[in-house]
């Protein structure tokens, strides 16, 4: 993009060290890279935690934690903008690079600014690229597409436990407003009862990240924990379908034996700029129910995807840093969705067979190899030894 290729790439990709869309991500694109035979720093970012200063960290899943470039090597920062100035301040005047996201028809007040002081921007959708130059953002702009996941069965479910002849939705997210964890159980609440042969299994943490229904105990210590929470949706409804809350941190091998014992993966999410959960619910071959707007439309295919019609509306979220009421995000049709959970329910081998074809396209288009190509061209360089 803005760099002649040398003989061999050799870079420093900084990002977020956690079990996160950011941190899954990075950790996919740089085994790719290094795959292609790249040197690749890797380094998690630590933003002055515990009143530390800030410094690049060894990344936890890294496994060549020795290995360094120059300080002139290209450092590709896959973080929020926020991050950028105090990021440079450590790596130094070498070429920057943003790698990030966003979720909604337009970027915080803030992000344009920061990202212009970088030399080039990295967004895994085309519908990100738009956005981000529709807010303001001038400096080039890349689309590289995240790495899809090996779709290994992991534990197969054994944590789950669940008999075979149960239909196995599942969805995977931060309790917040904007992952609209739950929308997808009340629409879950609403589409079944308890003597269907159907569970929700929602894999979230243990603390909510939006306020607590104000008629349901708000004051109480408990009102922000996703199990608080749930109890609320579930109270008006006598014979509830059955729900497992699971908010404790889970292995690698245990989310992977979720995609694989779950029969369908359902996201009511208000925006998306990827969708790591639903991305890698069509590696293993799963019927996706999910918001029809949004970078997650780089991947599913509306013949093979139960897609939830949607408005656009104004943001209402309570973090104002980021969110404002002039971004407009999604609001799925929650009686939509009941209509499409019932449908692929009543029908799961004639919704598997549509995911196949999306599912043989997500594994090629999004393959380790193809996506670092397209990210080290991005930069202007070239892997190999």
């Amino acid at each position: 993009m803005f760099l002649r290729p040398p003989p061999r790439a050799a870079l420093r990709y900084v990002a977020e060290d956690s079990a996160t869309g950011y941190g899954d991500a990075a950790d996919r694109l740089v085994r790719a890279v290094r795959g292609l035979g790249t040197e690749v720093e890797w380094r998690g970012w630590s933003d002055t935690a515990q009143g530390a200063a800030p410094a690049l960290v060894p990344f936890s899943r890294d496994e060549h934690p020795r290995q360094r470039v120059g300080r002139a090597a290209i450092t590709v920062a896959h973080l929020v903008p926020e991050h950028y100035p105090a990021v440079r301040g450590v790596v130094g005047d070498g070429p920057f690079v943003a790698h990030t996201v966003w979720e909604t028809d337009r970027l915080p007040a803030q992000w344009p600014q920061l990202l212009n002081d970088t030399d080039a921007v990295i967004v895994p959708s085309e519908w990100n690229r738009e956005v981000f130059a529709e807010s303001g953002v001038t400096a080039p702009i890349a689309v590289v597409p995240h790495v899809v996941c090996d779709p290994v069965p992991g534990d197969r479910g054994a944590r789950l436990a669940l008999p075979d002849d149960v239909t196995v939705f599942y969805t995977i997210g931060r309790w917040d407003e904007r992952k609209a964890v739950h929308l997808t159980v009340r629409a879950f609440l609403e589409a079944f009862r308890g003597s269907d042969p159907v569970v929700l299994v929602v894999k979230t943490g243990p603390a909510t990240e939006m306020p607590p229904d104000p008629g349901f105990g708000a004051d109480r210590p408990l009102a922000y924990t996703t199990g608080w929470q749930l109890a609320a949706l579930i109270r008006n409804h006598p014979d509830p379908p059955r729900i497992r809350l699971e908010p404790q941190s889970w292995s690698t091998a245990e989310i992977a034996g979720l995609h694989h014992r779950g029969d369908v993966f359902v996201a009511l999410a208000r925006g998306e700029g990827w969708g790591m959960g639903a991305f890698d619910a069509c590696a293993y071959g799963n019927p996706v129910v999910m918001t029809g707007w949004g970078g997650q439309l780089t991947y599913l295919d509306p013949a093979a995807t139960a897609l939830v019609e949607s408005r656009l509306v104004p943001i209402v979220h309570h973090v104002p840093s980021s969110y404002s009421p002039d971004q407009h995000w999604a609001e799925p049709d929650v009686a939509h969705a009941v209509e499409l959970m019932r449908s692929v329910a009543g029908d799961l081998p004639a919704a598997r067979r549509r995911a196949e074809s999306q599912q043989a396209r997500v594994l090629r288009e999004f393959a380790p190899a193809r996506v670092a190509e397209g990210f080290l061209a991005a930069l202007g360089l070239r892997g190999g030894a």
